[in-house]
């Protein structure tokens, strides 16, 4: 299900200590289902519920899995605060 080189990436973005927990989670969930983990295993494994774990597993199978780790951008209205007036100082 996942190719050696989807393998790597994914790891890699799940070491990194600047990735998202989201993404990581996601990252953390697709090793786990490439690994033939049953999905409540999963589930219980990354914290999440076993229906989001399936929608995950419905969401990798595509060709590339490591695209589809972060969020897709949402509609509505922009932020009006920067990402700068946003952090803590």
């Amino acid at each position: 299900m996942l190719r050696p080189e989807d393998r790597e990436r994914i790891e890699a973005i799940v070491r990194l200590p600047t990735t998202q927990q989201r993404v990581a989670k996601r990252g953390q969930a697709v090793l786990l289902m490439a690994d033939s983990v049953a999905i409540a295993d999963v589930a219980m494994l990354v914290g999440a519920n076993e229906r989001t774990v399936r929608k995950w597993k419905k969401r990798f199978s595509a060709a590339s899995p490591v695209d589809k780790l972060a969020d897709d951008p949402r509609s509505g209205r922009p932020p009006t605060l920067s990402r700068r007036q946003t952090q803590p100082r």
